[in-house]
């Protein structure tokens, strides 16, 4: 059920939902997300942050975290349309806004029964699964019988969700256009955009230590074998690795057998992870090159705005764009890191680190969401208002999903 949005707060942060805050009068935003709060899922606390200066923000989840951050924003449970909408009518709000392609058509429903306009933030795995794949990825995907991605109810429901007047825009990585506009989204709802990081909370041009890193969600597209085995490799220099997920505990279990000497670290609150990057001097960063679908991960942009020297695995053309030219290392193997990560960081890497880093920072293109915003909320864009009085009274839409 719907938690009630004008509950009062705990005093104690925890798992379970909690109120929305008073009104004001800042324009409302309601964030629609799938899990919150959620450590592995920085970018959306990132994004929170960077805003809520400047606007009122309303959240409803319909899944409660694996593993929360601590110092998250008062929010409220939905699982069924009903409940979503009935939260939407309560808080009022100017703006949806969600994270992930694959909640296009949930949002998509909502705002037209709602009324109001809404934005998407699209990260890696929602988009990277619509590039073109290779003809091994091609013949497993005749054999399963699984229809193409872009072919997919979800999806199709999802782009006519997008093509509506009520979607402001769609924020994407720079990578993820070509592959967007091949499934057959209109370009001009597009908007590239870096990944969200607080550049200025992880900017630090003091020294590094000396250990080696490398930190996510431990799936086997990240390959994570790897930095043990490299760890093998210089048995004189600590490795840390910042693993989160159920095969963590098998990954422990390698390390002993291969006596590789890799450290595993807990997971760490976000405040603290500034401090955990000056520890190290390389971050390596790992990807299976059989399932090259590991995307761009805030961690690369975290460590070079730390002053470490990242080294991601060469999956994919695009990855240069976000490493940066003369900013990191590239690797075709992870054998070829042996003495790269025994040397220290060059100072012109670091230097173009820094620069590239700042790509991602939040506060540099924000813009990027809010101009949308701001147009609908200035009457450069339809007559919302309108349009949501009219939606009030309007019935559910049968079989719609909350979720792809």
């Amino acid at each position: 059920m719907t938690t009630p949005l004008n509950m009062p707060m705990p005093a104690i942060a925890s798992s379970a939902p909690h109120a929305l805050t008073p009104r004001s009068n800042k324009p409302r935003v309601l964030f629609l997300l799938k899990e919150y709060p959620q450590i592995s899922q920085t970018y959306i606390k990132n994004e929170i942050e960077a805003l809520e200066a400047d606007y009122e923000i309303g959240i409803v989840t319909r899944k409660g975290p694996d593993i929360p951050f601590a110092n998250h924003r008062p929010y409220g449970f939905a699982n069924e349309m009903e409940e979503f909408v009935a939260a939407t009518r309560a808080f009022k709000p100017d703006l949806l806004h969600t994270h992930y392609l694959t909640e296009l058509r949930f949002i998509g429903e909502l705002s037209r029964i709602t009324g109001v306009p809404f934005t998407v933030r699209t990260h890696s795995f929602d988009t990277i699964a619509l590039r073109r794949k290779n003809w091994k990825g091609r013949i497993k995907q005749m054999l399963r019988r699984q229809p193409p991605l872009e072919r997919t109810p979800w999806f199709v429901e999802g782009l006519k969700a997008m093509d509506s007047e009520l979607c402001l825009g769609v924020l994407g990585f720079p990578c993820a256009r070509p592959w967007l506009l091949r499934a057959g989204v209109r370009e001009a709802k597009l908007i590239d955009c870096f990944p969200v990081v607080r550049y200025d909370h992880f900017h630090d041009r003091s020294q590094n230590g000396d250990a080696v890193m490398n930190t996510g969600v431990a799936t086997d597209k990240k390959a994570m074998p790897d930095f043990l085995r490299l760890a093998k490799k210089v048995p004189g220099r600590e490795f840390n690795l910042y693993a989160m997920g159920y095969k963590t505990d098998w990954l422990k279990q390698q390390n002993e057998e291969m006596g590789a000497g890799v450290n595993f670290v807990d997971p760490i609150e976000p405040e603290a992870m500034p401090a955990e990057y000056k520890k190290h001097r390389w971050l390596v960063y790992t990807g299976d090159f059989a399932i090259p679908t590991v995307g761009w991960p805030m961690a690369i942009a975290e460590a070079q705005a730390a002053g470490v020297g990242v080294c991601m695995p060469n999956l994919r053309p695009d990855l240069a764009q976000y490493v940066g030219e003369g900013a990191g290392i590239l690797y075709d193997s992870i054998d070829e890191l042996p003495a790269i990560v025994s040397a220290p960081v060059p100072d012109e890497m670091r230097e173009r680190g820094f620069e590239q880093a700042k790509k991602s920072d939040i506060e540099r293109h924000k813009h990027l969401l809010t101009d949308l915003w701001d147009d609908a909320l200035c009457g450069r864009t339809p007559d919302y208002a309108a349009m949501a009085q009219a939606a009030a009274s309007r019935p559910l839409a049968a079989g719609v999903a909350t979720s792809a």
